[in-house]
């Protein structure tokens, strides 16, 4: 049990972190505490509802796997590194995919 609890002490510090340090998690953050909600409302079933959610989840899920990424990266160096440049513009790509995807699902559950 006392490591389950120091597990979600650390998730949770690692939260606290990104919603005082990195603007596009506070940015995402606060537009899903208004979307989740917002979800239960527009989705006609539940199968709606997890998609919803889900996807919506799944931006902060991916932005903070990008920025655990880019700090780790910058930790190893600061200098100009074609590799590091690529691993950086790589876990960017997939915030911007887990964007798409959720433009996609909110606009077919919200038009359809």
């Amino acid at each position: 049990m006392k490591r389950i609890y120091a597990a979600f002490k650390y998730a949770l510090q690692g939260l606290k972190h990104a919603l005082k340090s990195e603007f596009a998690f506070q940015v995402e953050f606060i537009l899903s505490v208004f979307l989740i909600p917002f979800a239960f409302v527009i989705g006609q079933n539940s199968l709606e509802v997890v998609f919803l959610v889900a996807s919506t989840l799944l931006i902060l899920i991916v932005e903070l796997l990008n920025t655990s990424i880019e700090t780790t990266l910058n930790r190893i160096g600061q200098e100009d590194n074609d590799i590091t440049k690529i691993a950086k513009d790589l876990a960017s790509g997939s915030v911007l995919l887990a964007l798409v995807l959720w433009i996609f699902v909110w606009s077919m559950i919200v038009i359809f």
